[in-house]
């Protein structure tokens, strides 16, 4: 098979893309404290502080950060549940 099977499943490369890792993106924005998000990424990560710091000033500094890598399905809900903070996230297929 090529990967080119559009049967009753869609694509095989579409399969092996929701079997790929995803990266949960966290990005900055004008309203959330630093001391909020360091503080939520601990909490739904498990982060210690010097993590959650890095990765809060990566955010700040360049405008995003990967603060999680896995499965999508887990990804996914990662996401909602930085949205339930009111950070600003998103998935994607990791590079």
């Amino acid at each position: 098979m090529d990967g080119t099977d559009t049967g009753l499943y869609g694509s095989t490369d579409t399969l092996q893309r929701l079997d790929s890792p995803w990266d949960v993106v966290l990005w900055n924005d004008p309203v959330s404290l630093i001391s909020l998000v360091v503080r939520v990424l601990r909490k739904l990560f498990g982060y210690d502080l010097a993590k959650a710091e890095k990765l809060t000033m990566q955010v700040h500094n360049e405008g995003k950060a990967i603060v999680w890598t896995g499965e999508k399905e887990k990804a996914a809900a990662y996401c909602v549940a930085l949205h339930g903070y009111a950070l600003a996230a998103t998935i994607q297929p990791t590079a």
